[in-house]
């Protein structure tokens, strides 16, 4: 039930953002919400619900994108859960510094993921002028969305863990 919390707090965060920084004309340095959540559901799970989770967050994100091939933001998202596994034991990904950092160098390597697969699967492509202007921007207002995204996530799995202790502990 937690999966199920975790792609609906990354749903409704694109859905509140996609619109609102379509308004004030900033779409293009909106966070991103679903990299965030690939990389705490990496950090945080075993690989296969890391994966499978960030492989429908992935699938959300290219849902709120027109301009990419379908795909390409989940083999991105499903990529920095593998990343943020490796991470889980090297890096202390409970303090916002840690957090900041590695969600600032994952949206440049996001980045650069983005434009090899564009490279390769979307052979019209021709924005990779903007895509390189834009990397840095983006990457700096994921880094400051990433605390509170984290602290959000991590209060859903207390939440829901808590619950799954009390429900052990009255079964007994």
């Amino acid at each position: 039930m937690k999966y199920l919390a975790w792609v609906a707090l990354t749903y409704f965060l694109l859905a509140l953002l996609s619109p609102l920084l379509g308004r004030l004309d900033v779409q293009l340095y909106a966070p991103d919400v679903a990299l965030i959540s690939a990389l705490y559901l990496g950090s945080r799970l075993e690989t296969t619900p890391a994966v499978l989770t960030a492989f429908v967050v992935g699938l959300l994100k290219d849902g709120f994108s027109l301009s990419a091939p379908v795909g390409v933001y989940t083999e991105i998202a499903v990529l920095v859960a593998l990343i943020g596994r490796f991470l889980q034991t090297r890096v202390d990904l409970v303090s916002p510094l840690p957090v900041m950092a590695s969600s600032a160098a994952i949206s440049l390597l996001a980045s650069g993921l983005f434009l090899g697969f564009e490279s390769v699967f979307h052979r019209a492509f021709d924005a990779y002028g903007e895509v390189l202007s834009t990397a840095l921007p983006l990457a700096l207002t994921t880094m400051l969305v990433s605390p509170l995204q984290f602290w959000l996530l991590e209060r859903i799995r207390r939440r829901f863990d808590s619950h799954a202790h009390g429900n052990l502990l009255l079964r007994r």
